[in-house]
C-alpha cells in the first residue's frame, strides 16, 4: 500500500484484531508470566478465536516479540515528551524517574516487559526475533537522555551511562517486589534512588539542547 492510501475497511480490522490480541499478550504476561503465556490463554483474554490470533502471528515467540515492540515504542515516550514546565526545558531529575516508575515500569505493560525479557535469556528464538529491536532501542532512549541531561561524572556519555543504569534498577524493583512486604517501602526506594539521582545528572536547558 502506497504511503498516500488511505487504509482500507480490512486493513482497519486487521490492525483492530492485532491491536486487541497484543492488549491481552500484555495482561496474560503480568498475571500469568512468560511461560503460563499461551495461545489458549491469549484467546480466552482476547474473546477471540485461534485462528484470529495464528493468522497474525504464528508463533507464541512472534505474538510476544509484537507484544514486545508495542511496549518498546510506548516506553519512549516519558524520555521524549517529559512534562516540562511552560519555559520548554526538561523535567527535574527527580519527576524523570518517578514518572519512568509510576507509567512505565511498574505498570501491566512494565511488567510483562520485565517478563519478556527475563524470556529472552533462555530462548534463543525469541530472542533472535528482538535482539535488534532491543539493541536500537537502547541507542533511542540513551541519545534522547543525552540531548536534554548531562552527567556529572568525567566521561561525555555519563547522562547516558546513568540512565541505563536507572532503567535496570527500577526494572529490578519488579522483581524485588516479592522481597517486601509493605508497598510503601518500595515507594521509598523509588523517591530515595531518585534523589540520588538528583545529584548525578544535571538538566539542559531547553536553548543548550544540542
Amino acid at each position: 500500500m502506497a504511503a498516500t492510501d488511505k487504509p482500507t475497511t480490512q486493513d482497519q480490522r486487521s490492525r483492530a484484531m492485532q491491536a486487541k490480541v497484543v492488549r491481552a499478550a500484555i495482561a496474560c504476561l503480568d498475571t500469568l508470566g512468560y511461560a503460563e503465556t499461551s495461545f489458549a490463554r491469549v484467546q480466552a483474554q482476547a474473546g477471540v478465536s485461534r485462528g484470529a490470533i495464528t493468522h497474525h502471528f504464528p508463533t507464541k515467540q512472534a505474538l510476544v516479540a509484537a507484544t514486545a515492540m508495542e511496549l518498546l515504542a510506548n516506553a519512549l515516550g516519558p524520555v521524549e515528551r517529559r512534562p516540562g514546565p511552560p519555559d520548554g526545558n526538561p523535567a527535574p531529575v527527580y519527576d524523570l524517574i518517578m514518572t519512568a516508575w509510576d507509567r512505565v515500569v511498574n505498570s501491566p505493560g512494565g511488567r510483562a516487559m520485565v517478563e519478556i525479557l527475563v524470556a529472552c535469556r533462555t530462548d534463543p528464538d525469541l530472542y533472535d526475533l528482538l535482539k535488534h529491536r532491543l539493541h536500537d532501542w537502547d541507542r533511542q532512549s540513551r541519545a534522547s537522555i543525552a540531548r536534554s541531561y548531562v552527567g556529572n561524572g568525567p566521561d561525555p556519555d555519563d547522562a547516558e551511562l546513568l540512565w541505563s543504569m536507572a532503567r535496570n534498577f527500577l526494572r529490578g524493583l519488579v522483581l524485588h517486589d516479592k522481597f517486601v512486604s509493605d508497598p510503601a517501602y518500595l515507594a521509598r526506594m523509588v523517591d530515595r534512588f531518585a534523589r540520588m539521582m538528583e545529584t548525578q545528572l544535571t538538566v539542559l536547558p531547553a536553548k543548550e539542547t544540542p
